[in-house]
């Protein structure tokens, strides 16, 4: 990236003495690290008395600490035999400047070193190895940012939950956006590869679904918050932390939610993702609370989870009174009978309601372990069609 600032600094009057330097040798990273400013640019004028010499330098490119300062005062001493640089106007310069109580300091001892000057045949082979490696340095140092990792404290669970988000391509503040919460989304479980679907779900060439805010909660205890209490006694025994999933659904509506709309542009739509136990929760969410979420997608939900006792119940989304229209999406791969009884028999229930627009999709060649992407795929590029129905 390049940048165009005019600075000036500094060459102080100091004793006379004699300068040795020794060979700076090969820029490594530990010289690297030695500088606090590192920038190339031209010398536009310089100004001198008895005791100080300000040299106007014109930047070109940073390529450490300068981009965000705007005056900035180099001090070295008046000679080079006091090891002070010596610039002439017109002169490029790579600078090489440390940090002193008093200001930045340029001395003949630092890896600076003029690059292009009246009567030079070409770069000095040195300024051109730094710069080389300064521009590896460069990109090394650059990050591709998907999004941020932030932290709520929650006073519903009694915890602080981080969050990972995605900003779609193009992100601005001024537009709005929908919201997907994904279940599961640990940067080791779901986040990088359903962030990159989406993504590519957003390409202009197709636009399976619109450009949205992923927000991925990472776990804690999974089968703490994904499920409800149970009253398979055995069940509890082999693990004993489950059943708290209407705190996590309390977190989710009165903390999460509210937190995203306060501090991202959502535009109100909402959808959650969840898989094996989180498709158990949403599928909980979606029988107790629907009204929470515009889109459900729902892959390989545990619905055996307490002999089958969610599928048992009435579903809010099935009520007269219900007057949201929703979208429902469940997919299941070749698991087994039971799994696949139970996402069959929840898609039965959701194509009933009169409010409900559903989809059920069965892959045959994924089983539990691989399902997540080939069905939120699927689900994805069915979305436009199903919410249009």
């Amino acid at each position: 990236m390049k940048y165009l600032f005019s600075f000036a600094f500094f060459i102080s009057a100091i004793a006379s003495y004699a300068c040795s330097c020794a060979n700076p040798g090969k820029m490594d990273n530990k010289q690297y690290e030695h500088y606090d400013f590192i920038a190339t640019g031209v010398i536009d004028g310089i100004e001198e008395d008895d005791e100080v010499k300000m040299v106007f330098f014109n930047a070109s490119h940073f390529y450490k600490s300068g981009a965000e300062l705007n005056d900035i005062v180099f001090t070295t001493a008046l000679s080079s035999a006091a090891c002070g640089i010596s610039p002439n106007v017109g002169e490029e310069w790579l600078i090489y400047a440390t940090r002193h109580a008093d200001g930045l300091h340029v001395s003949l001892c630092s890896r600076s070193i003029v690059m292009k000057a009246e009567g030079m045949s070409g770069m000095p082979d040195r300024a051109q190895e730094d710069l080389l490696f300064l521009e590896n340095k460069e990109q090394e140092n650059e990050k591709y940012v998907i999004g941020n990792i932030e932290t709520i404290q929650s006073e519903a669970l009694g915890e602080s939950r981080t969050l990972n988000i995605y900003l779609p391509e193009g992100y601005s503040a001024d537009s709005t956006y929908p919201v997907i919460y994904l279940l599961d989304g640990s940067a080791h479980e779901d986040f990088l590869h359903v962030a990159g679907l989406l993504q590519f779900c957003n390409y202009p060439w197709h636009k399976f679904m619109p450009k949205c805010i992923l927000v991925e909660i990472e776990n804690v205890d999974r089968k703490r918050d994904f499920t409800y209490p149970s009253s398979d006694e055995d069940y509890k025994k082999k693990y004993p932390t489950t059943g708290s999933s209407a705190a996590f659904m309390q977190f989710i509506e009165t903390e999460l939610q509210p937190y995203i709309a306060a501090n991202y542009p959502a535009n109100g739509t909402d959808m959650l993702i969840g898989q094996s136990l989180g498709g158990l929760f949403a599928t909980e969410v979606l029988y107790k609370k629907p009204e929470l979420f515009n889109h459900y997608f729902i892959v390989s939900p545990s619905l055996w989870y307490d002999n089958f006792s969610l599928l048992e119940q009435e579903p809010a989304f099935a009520a007269d009174n219900f007057d949201k229209e929703i979208s429902v999406y469940v997919a299941v791969g070749n698991e087994g009978r039971v799994m696949k009884a139970v996402a069959k028999k929840l898609y039965k229930e959701v194509k009933s309601a009169n409010k409900v627009k559903s989809q059920f999709q069965f892959f045959k060649d994924e089983d539990h372990a691989s399902i997540l992407h080939e069905g939120l795929y699927r689900g994805f590029k069915g979305f436009n069609a199903r919410i249009a129905e």
